[in-house]
């Protein structure tokens, strides 16, 4: 009789510890994988900047020179954790400049900036 309750508790520890393992199925959190990046920018107080930059396809960096707003450009790219890209412009003068940068499809970062110039980051997780 003893033998059968160890048993049991054994078997319902087992069950308990197999029930309670987290999967990664689905989450999208592994790494390498392939993200879509959207970069939007737009501005109520004004039509065109200076210039607009950000990472391309490889990582590497696109300048647009004189670009008109609304600008939005999506890259397809392999990111892993930690992979960083950004997102820049440069207006003259002092504008108000709204900056997104979109991972397949959902907004992970959003900032409106009143100056000449910013940027800012998103870094996978």
């Amino acid at each position: 009789m003893k033998q059968l309750k160890y048993n049991v508790l054994a078997g319902m520890l087992l069950l308990f510890a197999v029930s309670c393992k987290k999967s990664d199925s689905g989450s999208g959190t592994t790494y390498p994988r392939q993200v879509s990046i959207t970069y939007r920018v737009s501005s109520t107080t004004t039509n065109s900047l200076l210039l607009i930059t950000h990472e391309n396809e490889t990582g590497g960096l696109n300048t647009v020179n004189n670009p008109a707003l609304p600008y939005t450009k999506t890259v397809t790219r392999t990111v892993n954790k930690y992979t960083i890209t950004t997102l820049g412009f440069a207006v003259n003068p002092d504008k108000t400049v709204k900056l997104e940068i979109l991972v397949d499809n959902q907004v992970v970062k959003s900032q409106e900036n009143t100056s000449a110039n910013a940027a800012m980051s998103f870094t996978f997780q």
